[in-house]
């Protein structure tokens, strides 16, 4: 059974085979089973620098005045920080007190400063985010640029999708995902099941995935639902990542079927990584039995 890794955000400058070395031997390392991954046929189709370009410059921790010529990029931003802000216990009189701290510190005339008004909740979510952790910031936002670009920007989802989808309609696989890579998984394999070819996927797995963020679903569009083809659905989350706003996928907010091991804990300091989810010996042992059975 050929085994699929799509990778998510932040891999431009890598390539195809650094991203299977990383997470098989983080697989391997987990199971405490040196090897084990030998002979596996794997593939990694990797889009990591196709997507950065279509994204723009990565996050630098602030969004600049005036920066967000796209206005439903700016909208789309600032409704999926703001559930991930609420997801880490940030409601929005924390977020309405760094606004207005920013306009104190822009000067005050707030009339003046109308064109800037969503670029500023941008930065005071953010700022909300980051006194929680810096690292939640960064990597928020590097998310959801990138999440926009595949989603919303006429031609990026072309481009991925042209990479990706020939290496799942190749046939039978157990699929792995990795936080963006679990949206473009899903919408790969639900668009070909709708396309009367579905395939045959014995093993699904999510890791740290955006799928529950209603920003990103309203994007993504219906159905929610489990794609043909797929027989198992395991979905891992660690309860501090924001990207997948700590939950796991369920009727309430994405499909019933799925099963979710909310339970992960990651390295210390990153909980979106993917070593740390691959590396939990409960995934990686399902990804191995499935790639034997």
């Amino acid at each position: 059974m050929r085994l699929i890794l799509v990778h998510g955000i932040n891999q431009e400058g890598r390539s195809e085979d650094l991203i299977k070395t990383e997470w098989l031997d983080a697989l391997e390392a987990g199971l405490g089973l040196s090897g084990t991954t030998k002979g596996l046929d794997v593939r990694a189709p990797f889009y990591g620098d196709t997507l950065a370009q279509a994204s723009g410059p990565r996050f630098s921790g602030v969004v600049a005045q005036g920066a967000s010529a796209d206005t439903d990029e700016t909208a789309f931003l600032a409704a999926a920080l703001s559930e991930q802000a609420q997801a880490a216990g940030a409601g929005g009189r924390a977020i309405a007190a760094e606004e207005r701290a920013l306009a104190q510190e822009a000067g005050g005339d707030v009339a003046a400063q109308a064109g800037f008004l969503m670029d500023r909740r941008l930065n005071a979510i953010l700022r909300v985010i980051e006194r929680l952790s810096p690292l939640h910031g960064d990597v928020c936002m590097s998310l959801l640029k990138q999440a926009y670009a595949y989603l919303k920007r006429p031609g990026v989802n072309n481009v991925v999708d042209a990479i990706v989808r020939p290496v799942l309609d190749a046939g039978p696989a157990v699929v792995v995902g990795h936080s963006l890579g679990t949206v473009v998984t899903f919408k790969l394999l639900r668009q070909l099941a709708l396309e009367g070819r579905p395939i045959r996927v014995p093993l699904y797995v999510t890791m740290g995935s955006p799928l529950p963020l209603m920003a990103v679903q309203a994007a993504l569009g219906p159905a929610f639902v489990i794609p043909s083809g797929v027989d198992q659905w395991l979905n891992a989350v660690d309860p501090d990542d924001l990207i997948a706003l700590g939950r796991g996928l369920d009727a309430a907010n994405f499909t019933a079927g799925i099963e979710n091991l909310s339970d992960i804990r990651n390295i210390p300091g990153d909980p979106h990584s993917i070593r740390g989810y691959i590396g939990d010996n409960r995934i990686g042992g399902a990804i191995l039995s499935a790639c034997h059975a």
